[in-house]
C-alpha cells in the first residue's frame, strides 16, 4: 500500500487525477517484489526507434570513394569505441523477431545502397587495397548484374544517393533482410552526412559520440580510397531527393558520363516534420529550456483552463552527479509537467525546485518511471509484448496511460566532450498523430560540445512538417528570451 501511494502521488503530481491511476501504481507495487524478466525495453529494433544525427559536409568529388571511405571509417569507429558504452555493445548486428536480439559481429561485411540494390562486399583491411570495390560499385551503378554476394549480416548499410530528411533515420534498413541486418547506416541527405541508428542498440551520447569518430576517421581515409585515382571514379556529382545523381567517371584514356539511379523509398518509413538550426554555445541549459516547452504544449493543447502542461519527458543519466561514466551509460526517462492556475503557469521557481527532485529520483533509480520500467520487466508476459507497450504502435487501451508517463515531448540535451560539428539529430517521437489524435508528439535535441551547438525539431502532429518544427524552434527561442 505504501508503494502504490507514492506511485499514484507520483503520477498525479504530473497529471489531472485519474481512477486508473490506483490500478497502474497497484499493479507495479506488486511486480516491484519480482525479480526482472528483461534488461532493455525501450525499443524492439523497429522503424519507431530509429535515429540520425546529420552534419554539414560538402558534396564529395567522388561518391563512390567517400562512400567506401564512411564504411572504413565506420569500422574503425566502432571497433575504438566497442565495450566503451555500458550494455550497449557496438560490434554487432540486429537479429529481429518477436523480440530482437543483438548478433556479435566481425566488422567484414559492409553494404551499399544504389537505386533499388543493395550490393554486399566485404572491406578490405586497408582502405587503398578497395580497388576492386570502387570497380564492383562502379558497375552496380552501371546496371551490371553483380556476381558476388558473400553471406552474411551487413554492420552498416552506405547509401550512395540522397536520403529525405524526413525518413533519413532509417537509412540501415536498406540492407535489412529476413528481419535482420545492420542497425548502422550512413548516408547524404541535403548537404548533411548522416549517421543512422537504431535505438535498441546506442542511445543518444553514444550516437553521437560515434557519429564524431566517424568523421575523424573518414577525414583520415577518404584520401587513401583507390577510387581517388583518375584511373579510377573522379569527378564531381549533384544530387537531389527525387533524380539521379549525374558523375563524371574516368577509366584510363576514356570519359564518360554515370548516372547514380535515386533511391528507392524505404517500405516501412515513418515521415516526420524535421527543423534545425544552430545556437551560440552553451546552449540554453534544460531546464529553462523545458518550462518553455511546458508552456509551448499547454497552449498546442488547446485546454487553457487545464491545471497542467501536457507531459514531457527528460532523459537523464543514471548515477550520481559527480560520476565521470554517468553519461556512457543508457538513460533513463522522466516524466513532468508546468502546472497552471488560471489559464498562468507557475513560477519558474517552483517548476524548477520540482523538476530537480524528478531528475534526482530518476537519477538515484527511485523516480516514477524508473519503478515502472522496472516493475514492467517483471510482468510474467513475453518480451515482446514488453517492448510493444513503449512502442509508437502500442495497443490502444494502453494510450492514457502512455499519454501521460510517456508524454507529448521528449527534451533531450546533450553535452558532448569530444568535438562536433553543429549536428542536426532527429529521434523518433512518443506518439504519432493519427486523425483521432492530431496532436501526437515532437522531440527536442541539443547537441552542445562547449564551441558548437544545435537544437533539432521534430515530430508528428506537433512539429510534423518542416515549417511546423521550425514554428515549434522559434516558439521556444521566443519563450526563452521572454523569460529572460
Amino acid at each position: 500500500m505504501r508503494r502504490t501511494t507514492e506511485l499514484h502521488d507520483e503520477l498525479a503530481a504530473i497529471a489531472e487525477v485519474d481512477p486508473r491511476w490506483w490500478l497502474l501504481a497497484g499493479s507495479a507495487a506488486v511486480a516491484e517484489t519480482v525479480p526482472p524478466r528483461a534488461s532493455y525495453m525501450n525499443s524492439n529494433a523497429e522503424p519507431d526507434g530509429d535515429t540520425f544525427i546529420g552534419i554539414r559536409s560538402p558534396e564529395p568529388p567522388d561518391r563512390l570513394a567517400d562512400a567506401i571511405a564512411r564504411a572504413h571509417a565506420a569500422r574503425a569507429a566502432l571497433r575504438e569505441l566497442d565495450g566503451q558504452l555500458p550494455d550497449q555493445p557496438l560490434a554487432v548486428t540486429v537479429g529481429a523477431g518477436d523480440a530482437a536480439r543483438t548478433i556479435a559481429s566481425s566488422l567484414e561485411l559492409a553494404a551499399f545502397a544504389i537505386g533499388d540494390r543493395v550490393i554486399c562486399a566485404r572491406l578490405a583491411a586497408d582502405v587503398a587495397d578497395e580497388g576492386p570495390l570502387a570497380e564492383r560499385l562502379l558497375s552496380a551503378v552501371r546496371g551490371d548484374p553483380d556476381h558476388e554476394a558473400p553471406e552474411g549480416v551487413a554492420f552498416v548499410c552506405v547509401s550512395i544517393g540522397d536520403e529525405p530528411l524526413s525518413t533519413a533515420r532509417h537509412g540501415h534498413r536498406r540492407a535489412w533482410i529476413d528481419h535482420a541486418g545492420p542497425w548502422l547506416g550512413l548516408g547524404r541527405c541535403g548537404g548533411l552526412a548522416t549517421v543512422s541508428t537504431c535505438h535498441m542498440v546506442v542511445d543518444g551520447y553514444g550516437h553521437a559520440w560515434l557519429a564524431a569518430k566517424i568523421i575523424e576517421h573518414h577525414a583520415r581515409l577518404v584520401t587513401r580510397t583507390p577510387a581517388t585515382r583518375e584511373d579510377r571514379v573522379a569527378g564531381t556529382s549533384t544530387a537531389t531527393t527525387d533524380s539521379a545523381i549525374t558523375t563524371s567517371a574516368r577509366t584510363g584514356a576514356r570519359t564518360f558520363e554515370v548516372e547514380i539511379p535515386p533511391l528507392v523509398r524505404i517500405a516501412e518509413a515513418i515521415p516526420l516534420g524535421v527543423a534545425w538550426r544552430e545556437l551560440p554555445s552553451p546552449a540554453p541549459r534544460a531546464l529553462p529550456l523545458a518550462y518553455a516547452l511546458g508552456r509551448v504544449l499547454h497552449r498546442a493543447a488547446k485546454r487553457p483552463a487545464a491545471k497542467f502542461s501536457p507531459t514531457f519527458q527528460i532523459p537523464i543519466a543514471p548515477g550520481e552527479h559527480d560520476d565521470p561514466d554517468r553519461r556512457l551509460r543508457r538513460v533513463v526517462p522522466s516524466a513532468m509537467s508546468v502546472r497552471f492556475e488560471n489559464g498562468e503557469p507557475e513560477p519558474y521557481e517552483a517548476f524548477e525546485a520540482r523538476a530537480r527532485q524528478i531528475l534526482a529520483r530518476e537519477a538515484a533509480g527511485r523516480g516514477l518511471c524508473t519503478r515502472l520500467l522496472a516493475a514492467a520487466r517483471a510482468a510474467p508476459v513475453s518480451l515482446a509484448w514488453k517492448r510493444k507497450t513503449f512502442s509508437a504502435s502500442r495497443p490502444r487501451w494502453l494510450d492514457r496511460i502512455a499519454e501521460v508517463v510517456g508524454g507529448r515531448a521528449c527534451l533531450s540535451r546533450i553535452r558532448l566532450d569530444v568535438p562536433m560539428p553543429p549536428a542536426c539529430a532527429v529521434s523518433s517521437p512518443a506518439r504519432l498523430a493519427s486523425k483521432a489524435d492530431p496532436l501526437g508528439s515532437c522531440v527536442i535535441t541539443i547537441l552542445d560540445d562547449g564551441t558548437h551547438a544545435a537544437i533539432t525539431a521534430c515530430g508528428s502532429g506537433i512539429g510534423g512538417t518542416p515549417d511546423d518544427a521550425a514554428d515549434l524552434i522559434d516558439a521556444l527561442l521566443d519563450e526563452l528570451r521572454a523569460d529572460g
